[in-house]
């Protein structure tokens, strides 16, 4: 296996089907990910906060 194949489990990696809101789609300050499809919508679900969130090409 070379660096740029990756192993056969991340080839097969589950889908996922999600959906997001927004606080203000005028002005969002934060974001929530969420399974429109999950049982317990009101426990699984991610909030990100845009004044800590950073660009990939940030990071990089």
């Amino acid at each position: 296996m070379t660096a740029t194949t990756p192993p056969a489990e991340l080839r097969s990696a589950p889908e996922f089907e999600l959906e997001c809101l927004f606080d203000d789609p005028s002005d969002p300050s934060e974001l929530t990910i969420f399974s429109p499809e999950g049982e317990n919508l009101a426990t699984e679900w991610v909030t990100a906060d845009r004044s800590t969130a950073r660009s990939l090409e940030r990071i990089r």
